[in-house]
């Protein structure tokens, strides 16, 4: 009678042993795949290539619990044009006679790509063994990774921790590791070869201001020596007065030469930020403009209100005011003065509101933030790049803040964009 209540308690013991070791084999499972997807976060965050492809195979060898792990990037000819180690220290790096070059199981995995998992390495066929003064290996998992279409490398990890082979578990998540690395190793390439094209591009500017601003300067001290010659002369003041406004042009242009290349230098560098006056900046530039109006022409009505002062990269911020002030000028119908406002106030903490509004031709039915694309030509019968707006976009979000388009009401174009308060203006508006 004593031995029958002892039968059900061996029986819940046992159920709660089988309970407690399901439960850790699934908190086990649960921390690798918090490990995995911190994992797949950290490297898409990364857009060097070299740092992230060192990251995925760490991440590998830690995620199967490897001893030793490597990267294979196969290049031209199916070969290996690199070779990343991990877990091997410095004597046993230097003791290595040669790195593989694509031979034996490694060459196999590099000319049929597959996710390949042994219990010792030596017995497959392929084999085709190690370099003199590489250590020991058996237990092996390969695993391809692929960027789109392409084989981009392997991952190969070999000798678990604490002996065993590699299971089911492991080739799951490195296969899902690989996943994800095919892609960030996507977006590094796609990064680099941006990066590439942008330094050429800011070599071909600087060689084009270059050019430009010769034949500019040239004429621009003849223009200053002619004026000098004429100054005790009996010369009518209109003719002086063209002479100087092809000074003034000459002067402007210049500086917008500069400009444009400080922002295409400046394009991926850490901007000089500066407590800029707007209104003082823009003044300058109304000035400018008014000064190259030829006397047949309307004279622009030009209202500009009180802007509070930002936080800026002066050059980006005259590029950015120029254009919009110029296009407001440049687009009003022939025959008519042009009418621009520019106003500014708060807008919230830390920010300011800039808008610039005009009576011109307005900007067409659905274009409203297509004008902001590069090359784009709202009004084909008026010259221009159609790059002055795209321009006017990457300046404000390089500062952080946003622009927009819309109809102004009486007729046309209301430009509305935001830009960091200078710290005063924070204190006291925000």
């Amino acid at each position: 009678m004593n031995d029958e209540p002892l039968l059900p308690r061996m029986r819940t013991d046992d159920l709660l042993a089988e309970l407690q070791e399901r439960l850790q084999v699934l908190a086990a499972a649960q921390e690798r795949i918090h490990t995995l997807l911190e994992a797949v976060i950290s490297i898409g965050s990364d857009l060097d290539l070299e740092t992230m492809l060192q990251r995925i195979i760490e991440t590998a060898t830690r995620l199967a619990d490897a001893r030793y792990g490597a990267l294979g990037v196969i290049g031209e000819g199916g070969t290996l044009k690199r070779f990343i180690p991990v877990g091997m220290t410095e004597e046993q790096i230097a003791a290595v006679d040669h790195w593989p070059r694509g031979e034996g199981l490694l060459g196999l995995l590099v000319r049929r790509p597959q996710t390949l998992r042994l219990a010792d390495l030596a017995e497959h066929p392929a084999s085709y063994g190690f370099p003199q003064g590489h250590p020991p290996m058996r237990g092996f998992l390969g695993v391809p990774i692929r960027v789109r279409e392409e084989v981009f490398g392997n991952l190969y990890l070999t000798e678990k921790r604490g002996g065993g082979e590699f299971g089911e578990e492991d080739e799951a998540v490195v296969t899902a590791l690989a996943t994800a690395a095919g892609v960030a190793i996507d977006n590094a390439r796609l990064y680099e070869e941006t990066r590439r094209r942008e330094a050429e591009l800011h070599v071909f500017a600087g060689i084009v201001a270059h050019d430009l601003k010769r034949p500019i300067s040239v004429m621009r001290g003849f223009t200053e020596l002619a004026l000098e010659h004429l100054a005790d002369q009996r010369v009518e003041e209109e003719d002086l007065s063209h002479l100087k406004r092809v000074l003034a042009a000459s002067g402007q242009m210049s500086r917008l030469i500069d400009d444009l290349l400080t922002y295409a230098t400046a394009r991926d560098a850490a901007l000089t930020l500066l407590d800029v006056d707007v209104t003082r900046l823009v003044r300058q530039i109304i000035d400018d403009h008014l000064a190259a109006v030829e006397e047949t022409e309307p004279v622009p009505q030009v209202y500009l209100g009180a802007l509070p002062p930002v936080r800026g990269n002066p050059p980006l911020l005259r590029q950015l005011f120029d254009n919009l002030i110029g296009n407001a000028i440049k687009y009003t119908p022939a025959g008519q003065a042009a009418r621009v406002d520019i106003t500014g106030e708060p807008a919230g903490s830390g920010w300011v509101r800039i808008t610039v509004a005009d009576r011109g031709i307005g900007i067409p039915p659905g274009e409203h933030e297509a004008i902001f694309t590069g090359f784009h030509r709202a009004a084909s019968t008026y010259t221009g790049t159609g790059l002055g707006l795209a321009i006017c976009q990457r300046v404000v979000e390089r500062h952080g803040g946003t622009i927009t388009a819309c109809d102004n009401p009486g007729g046309g174009s209301r430009f509305t964009f935001t830009l960091p308060a200078a710290p005063g203006e924070k204190e006291q508006h925000g």
